[in-house]
């Protein structure tokens, strides 16, 4: 019986030694990374109020000031800001200019870095649904930021996005609108 219970004792301790010891998955300093990224916002743009959306996918983050949109691209490991993407989603320019561009804007920013491309623009409410025919017909990502407005994005593995950028939205209802 103590031979039993020594062998119980002895594997217990095996047990809990080998789940102690095994490395368990990176964790993401986004605390770190989230004020790294507001501190050079604000020295570049002169705010920063928030991270809007961190994208692990693309290595993006979404960072907003009191003027717009700003997005930034880091390093693989997700831990470091590699660059700003420019040009800046402007909210006064996109509210302004409603009438000529319609329900959504985009710029592009060809070869970000070696083999990274990007397409992102503001998006009303109206606009449910977006997709780029000028690059085989996909849709983008988007995210709310408030008030009738949504960030949408996409990336490329490649330096260059075929222009000009042929665009077809779509409202709730499946029309289109643009």
């Amino acid at each position: 019986m103590k031979f039993l219970m020594a062998v119980l004792c002895f594997g217990i301790i095996v047990v809990i030694y080998f789940f102690a010891s095994t490395p368990t998955s990176p964790i993401i300093p986004t605390t770190s990374l989230e004020k790294s990224i507001c501190e050079r916002v604000s020295a570049q743009f002169g705010d920063c109020k928030q991270i809007l959306l961190y994208d692990s996918k693309s290595n993006l983050v979404f960072a907003e000031n009191s003027s717009g949109i700003i997005p930034v691209l880091t390093n693989k490991g997700f831990t470091d800001f590699k660059k700003f993407i420019y040009p800046e989603m402007d909210f006064q320019e996109f509210s302004e200019e409603k009438v000529e561009r319609g329900p959504i804007d985009w710029r592009v920013n060809n070869k970000v870095s070696k083999d990274f491309s990007i397409i992102y623009g503001f998006a009303e409410d109206d606009a449910k649904t977006i997709v780029i025919n000028s690059e085989g017909n996909i849709q983008p990502n988007r995210f709310f930021v408030r008030d009738n407005l949504w960030v949408w994005y996409i990336t490329f593995q490649k330096d260059k996005v075929t222009l000009p950028v042929k665009v077809t939205v779509y409202d709730a209802d499946g029309q289109i609108i643009k």
